[in-house]
């Protein structure tokens, strides 16, 4: 399954208030914690992230102590673990690196996750348990679970999937279009991370959030350092790949087509840069401008965006990028298009308004 499908299980769980406990497997670098954080804002569930591999049985399954006459044991409960009154009805217990963490961690996550309690403390009703993990093949520290811890959970498998990363991750988070672009044309370049290889650096989604976040600030690949903290973050042979890639002149091709001095090209996939190039654009926009109102240079931008968008004329190249654009942010998006007074929009409107009249 994608991590796409993944989240909508989980949804579905919250969704039909089914508080089954949910392990999801897959490599280092997809995006797993984050994709639970923003699970968690979506539905104003508060996340409570306990990285097992750092952590010992004590902080998990608490402390015994004597009584103040030595005649009884009592039970100290860990602080981190979800409280009502600190935390609030809804949380989610994320218990991250599940199948990194030592045997003795995973026993004291056991009751935790069969009973929801350990020792006299017990889960919130409103907490629902998400467990993380790599599995064996990954090549990272693995230490397999137990049968019966492994059997309260709904285990789900998660591949790597580039489209799906590209239009849940990529584009609303403005990656830099230099990384789209070059893995719309090699997509199994996303994750490179071979297994029983001694290779320390491989390209995963998270490397190439931090190259994006290099190439935001300078795209001058021809500068050492910014080539050197790419490699650093991909891998040697990858960056090369990528180098090869940005200088050519696809980037050219783009601002001519932007600025009106070349027409739409006929090739998908350089309509597809084009689209990537502006809806990327478009997200950092609109992230800039979330918590406040769009200034006028940057309603100009958007507007700007359209009317190139517009100018791809083929109705199924301006439909797909229009889709694109609204993902970005479809209230802003939509303002800007109801605002603007232009005849290509104007027909274009018209044409969508014939298709749905004769579906």
């Amino acid at each position: 399954m994608t991590l796409r499908d993944f989240r909508n299980c989980i949804e579905f769980n919250i969704e039909q208030g089914i508080r089954h406990a949910v392990l999801g497997l897959g490599a280092p670098g997809l995006g797993k914690s984050e994709m639970i954080q923003q699970i968690g804002e979506k539905y104003g569930y508060k996340v409570i992230d306990l990285r097992l591999a750092q952590m010992s049985e004590v902080e998990i399954g608490g402390l015994i102590y004597p009584n103040e006459d030595h005649t009884k044991t009592r039970w100290l409960a860990p602080e981190i673990l979800p409280d009502e009154e600190r935390d609030g009805k809804k949380t989610i217990l994320l218990l991250d690196e599940i199948t990194s963490c030592p045997k003795r961690v995973q026993v004291a996550a056991y009751q935790l996750v069969l009973d929801r309690r350990v020792g006299q403390y017990k889960l919130p009703e409103g907490t629902i348990v998400i467990a993380l993990g790599n599995r064996e093949s990954d090549d990272g520290v693995y230490v397999k679970l137990a049968a019966p811890l492994a059997d309260r959970f709904e285990i789900h498998n998660i591949d790597v999937d580039y489209r799906v990363w590209k239009e849940d991750y990529a584009i609303p988070n403005g990656i830099n279009g230099y990384v789209v672009r070059y893995l719309n044309c090699y997509p199994e370049s996303l994750h490179t991370q071979k297994s029983g290889t001694d290779e320390m650096v491989f390209a995963t989604p998270r490397s190439w959030t931090r190259v994006s976040e290099i190439l935001n600030c300078t795209d001058d690949i021809s500068n050492p350092a910014v080539r050197f903290k790419i490699i650093g973050n991909i891998g040697d042979v990858e960056a090369h790949k990528f180098f090869q890639f940005c200088e050519k002149d696809y980037g050219i091709m783009i601002d001519k087509f932007i600025e009106g001095s070349i027409p739409a090209p006929i090739d998908p996939a350089e309509i597809e840069m084009i689209i990537d190039h502006l809806t990327s654009k478009a997200a950092i926009v609109c992230r800039s401008s979330a918590s406040q109102k769009l200034s006028e240079r940057d309603r100009e931008i958007l507007h700007d965006i359209v009317d190139c968008i517009l100018r791809l004329k083929r109705t199924e190249f301006v439909t797909y990028a229009m889709k694109r654009l609204l993902k970005v942010n479809p209230n802003i998006i939509k303002s800007i298009i109801f605002e603007m007074d232009d005849p290509e929009m104007e027909k274009y409107l018209d044409r969508m308004d014939k298709v749905v009249a004769c579906a």
